[in-house]
């Protein structure tokens, strides 16, 4: 379900805590691309508008955008997170990071949220919350409802 701006504003102070168990916009996921950008305007030092390929985002049957937020901060440091799309609503955001911190990102997952669903050499995942480290580019991944099937099956996979 499509959250308001007023929603979004009201959940942004939880993405700045900056704590990789807390996604950004997490309970945003299905936020439309001008509600997420409107509250992002605020929270990033650049902010690009990326149209992509519908084809590409197996979800996406008219649109695939991507806001890219510059200096997000999130999980103690000033970051590039991504922001993606699939027909005007927020479908998952990818927050990269540095490999060096692979380890002490882990342990605050596990933390978080005990142990993982799944573990391989290119990820970490906690599907029960939505939220994986990857290892082979290193990022987080926070996905909502809608591409939980794909990103799943994916783990599975590996």
């Amino acid at each position: 379900m499509p959250h308001t701006l007023a929603q979004l504003a009201l959940l942004m102070p939880l993405v700045a805590a900056g704590s990789p168990a807390a996604p950004p916009s997490a309970v945003a996921f299905g936020a439309t691309v001008e509600a997420t950008r409107a509250e992002l305007a605020k929270r990033c030092d650049r902010l690009d508008v990326r149209a992509l390929d519908p084809a590409a985002l197996p979800i996406a049957q008219e649109s695939h955008l991507q806001l890219d937020c510059h200096g997000f901060e999130h999980a103690g440091a000033a970051r590039l997170a991504e922001f993606v799309f699939a027909d005007d609503a927020l479908a998952f955001v990818w927050v990269l990071t540095e490999a060096a911190e692979e380890a002490a990102l882990r342990d605050q997952l596990i933390d978080a949220f005990g142990d993982p669903s799944h573990e391989t050499p290119e990820f970490i995942a906690f599907v029960d919350h939505r939220v994986a480290l990857r290892r082979d580019k290193p990022e987080l991944l926070y996905y909502g409802a809608a591409v939980a099937p794909l990103y799943e099956a994916w783990f599975d996979a590996r």
